[in-house]
């Protein structure tokens, strides 16, 4: 622990970062944070970060917008099975026997169900 208390120790004595700290919240507004000596030579640190942060945001977005297009895909296909459902049921509807005849009699067609069973050939 003492290693750690050592590390601190010469951060808080450190004129860098007693430099950071005497700044102000104008100094920010103003910019001038940017002048600092710490700042300076943390530079490409602070541009690495802030364009990492970029590409995650980025990245982000792009995942949701995948996954809202794959739930509208979803939802697409399953009222296109919905409405395959409802036509198959009403094509098996139409084409009972009993609907075929009352069809065939609408029509005027003389066509009568035979009476015999049909022969099976081997």
């Amino acid at each position: 622990m003492s290693f750690f208390k050592n590390i601190v120790e010469k951060m808080r004595q450190s004129e860098v970062l007693s430099d950071i700290r005497s700044s102000s919240f104008r100094d920010i507004l103003n910019g001038n944070i940017f002048t600092k000596k710490f700042i300076r030579r943390q530079f490409w640190l602070i541009l690495l970060l802030v364009t990492i942060s970029i590409v995650y945001i980025d990245n982000r977005f792009a995942s949701e917008k995948q996954i809202e297009y794959s739930l509208s895909l979803k939802r697409k296909i399953q009222d296109a099975k919905y409405e395959s459902l409802t036509i198959s049921a009403e094509l098996m509807k139409i084409s009972t026997q009993t609907n075929i005849q009352n069809l065939l009699e609408s029509k005027g067609m003389k066509l009568k169900t035979g009476k015999t069973p049909p022969i099976v050939i081997e």
